[in-house]
């Protein structure tokens, strides 16, 4: 099983949130791989550089880059937004809206995916294979 891990739950991960942890923990030990998505790693660093230009602090921005370092980076390609059209075209008739960063996150692999992002929940719908923490 690969584990693709969204951005809300790196976050939560990064804060040291005992959910987190101990799920990560459990579901590691029957994982042959944990992912990201380049589009986390983009959201993820865009946060941290914003704090970073605006406070001058680079705390969070290190964190993110070793957190970055134990995990492998999914590129996201032509595949993945064919995929991803065709998801975003199927919620559309069912009349369901999810953030297309969230879309675009969730077709960059067939993963189990985990977070804290409800958002995530009418992808559940169609097929991925979701677990949302809270």
């Amino acid at each position: 099983m690969k584990i693709l891990l969204d951005t809300s739950f790196l976050i939560e991960l990064k804060k040291g949130n005992e959910k987190a942890v101990k799920v990560l923990k459990e579901l590691s030990e029957k994982c042959e791989d944990l992912l990201v998505s380049t589009l986390t790693v983009y959201e993820l660093l865009s946060g941290a550089n914003y704090l970073w230009k605006k406070f001058g602090n680079a705390r969070d921005l290190l964190i993110i880059q070793e957190m970055l370092k134990s995990l492998t980076i999914v590129p996201f390609e032509f595949e993945n937004a064919r995929k991803a059209s065709e998801v975003r075209a199927e919620l559309m008739l069912r009349g369901l809206n999810v953030p297309d960063v969230d879309v675009l996150i969730a077709c960059s692999e067939d993963a189990k995916i985990l977070t804290f992002d409800k958002d995530f929940t009418p992808l559940k719908d169609l097929g991925f294979d979701v677990l949302i923490l809270d």
